[in-house]
């Protein structure tokens, strides 16, 4: 069941990556770095049976890329939907991409952990994580109710209400085995 809903979360974050392609942002590699990094590391530490790359090493690549995400969204020279030379457009997506990565990463250290289960010569200290599973799977609900008023938002290209609302439902399907 859990493996289930990993591998559901994967058609919806490959949407939004297909959303991207079509946006306005199609031409910045840092949305396409952010996007292929949140993919990579989700069929790593959920679909594999033996990850390539260790769960923490993907965590810590999607918190940088979250913050670069964000930093680019924040300049006054480029906004997150491409436009360049001071146009003055809604940076929305590109910091909703960046929370959307630094969600991810700690879905996916978390869920990396329960993965490894009892054998896991870590698994003796998972006492210790439930309040950041806690704090992590509340953050997945905020981040989806504020995507849901996005894609409820008529004012914002239909692209951009896609995405928002296929990252949500990425986060949230990422989230709910680790809710329970």
């Amino acid at each position: 069941m859990i493996e289930a809903l990993h591998l559901g979360s994967m058609l919806p974050a490959a949407l939004g990556a297909c959303c991207v392609a079509g946006g306005a942002d199609r031409r910045s590699a840092l949305a396409w770095l952010g996007m292929l990094a949140m993919l990579a590391a989700m069929a790593d530490t959920m679909l594999l049976p033996h990850p390539i790359v260790p769960a923490i090493v993907w965590t810590a690549a999607l918190v940088a890329l979250g913050i670069a995400a964000a930093v680019r969204a924040r300049l006054p020279h480029g906004s997150s939907d491409g436009v360049t030379a001071g146009a003055r457009v809604r940076p929305g997506m590109g910091v909703h991409r960046a929370l959307q990565s630094v969600i991810m990463a700690g879905l996916v250290v978390i869920a990396a952990g329960h993965r490894a289960g009892p054998a896991h010569p870590a698994a003796g200290h998972a006492g210790h994580a439930v309040p950041l599973t806690a704090l992590v799977v509340a953050a997945a609900v905020v981040f989806a109710s504020v995507s849901a008023v996005i894609v409820a938002r008529s004012g914002r290209p239909a692209l951009a209400r896609a995405e928002a609302g296929l990252g949500a439902a990425s986060v949230a399907l990422m989230a709910l085995p680790l809710a329970f």
